[in-house]
């Protein structure tokens, strides 16, 4: 029931969003100017963002005892932001059973690395947001002071996970047994500080690139502001990871990036017409490269598909 009140979401924000763009498509289409070199840029950068995140996960296994390829690692990453597309998250599902099947990975480990990213990810996104939207836009405004607060919520409840000690229950029973094996794995990845350290800094590098993806696309719509503005628009986009109401977050994403454009001063209007350009992007990205990646492993084990790891 869940799933299709999830899928029926994204079909009902999409729909609102196509139907918002289309009553002020005159205005808006005079502005788009997104020529091949520009387009070439932004799938490169794509491609590069999927291999950083490749890279961090084969990093942050390293303290649970795995040591992933990383090519073979960008397949799968390519692989599951595909599948990510497919109601349940099928691609975190994929790629835990994927580094069960081949790596040894336990589930409780899988979920602790997951989360463990996803935290390291927020972090360096809202602590870039807390750092810039002070300095260059303030905290007069209503709105400013809302997603002031958000990212400091955000970077504080971040830091706590990553690495405030946490109590291991002594009780007995499986779903202890999961609390205990994923609370270790935790303290195994934050007790190495090198790789925790080198992840942050791959991870921050990887918010600036979707940043500057953005302003790409901003600038071929013909909108210009302080350059902070996008990496204020990059870490509200990352802000959002824990929102999971839609399949890929579809649809969430494009609202939140469109309110955030008007936080530094751009029209509504034009926020979601990029964040649906930034959507398209990476969807066709998906589409291609993550089929070809996803056909690739297929092939290569077609049981990854179908079957269920004890």
């Amino acid at each position: 029931m869940v799933r299709w009140l999830k899928n029926i979401l994204a079909l009902a924000i999409v729909a609102f969003l196509f139907w918002y763009l289309a009553k002020h498509w005159d205005q808006l289409k005079v502005l788009m100017e997104l020529s091949p070199t520009k387009l070439t840029i932004m799938y490169i950068l794509t491609a590069l963002i999927a291999f950083i995140s490749a890279k961090v996960l084969q990093y942050l296994v390293i303290p649970l005892n795995i040591k992933p390829p990383l090519w073979e690692m960008f397949g799968l990453q390519n692989a599951a932001l595909l599948l990510n597309y497919a109601p349940m998250k099928f691609g975190t599902i994929f790629r835990a059973n994927y580094l069960k099947l081949h790596f040894g990975l336990s589930y409780a480990h899988f979920a602790t690395f997951f989360l463990y990213m996803t935290f390291l990810m927020t972090l360096t996104a809202s602590l870039i947001g807390v750092i810039v939207i002070l300095p260059v836009y303030g905290i007069a405004s209503y709105e400013n002071q809302i997603l002031f607060l958000i990212f400091l919520v955000v970077t504080i409840g971040s830091f706590a996970f990553l690495f405030f000690p946490l109590p291991v229950p002594k009780w007995q029973g499986r779903a202890f047994n999961l609390l205990r094996n994923f609370l270790a794995g935790r303290s195994q990845i934050a007790s190495n500080k090198k790789i925790v350290a080198i992840s942050g800094l791959l991870l921050t590098f990887n918010f600036i690139l979707t940043a500057v993806r953005l302003g790409i696309i901003y600038n071929s719509l013909g909108q210009h502001c302080h350059p902070a503005g996008f990496l204020v628009l990059g870490a509200i986009g990352y802000s959002v990871l824990f929102i999971g109401l839609t399949p890929g977050g579809l649809g969430i994403r494009e609202l939140v990036l469109g309110a955030g454009a008007v936080v530094i001063g751009l029209p509504l209007e034009v926020g979601l017409l990029a964040a649906v350009i930034d959507r398209m992007i990476t969807f066709s990205y998906a589409i291609t490269i993550g089929g070809i990646c996803t056909i690739k492993l297929w092939r290569k084990s077609p049981d990854d598909f179908t079957k269920n790891p004890n």
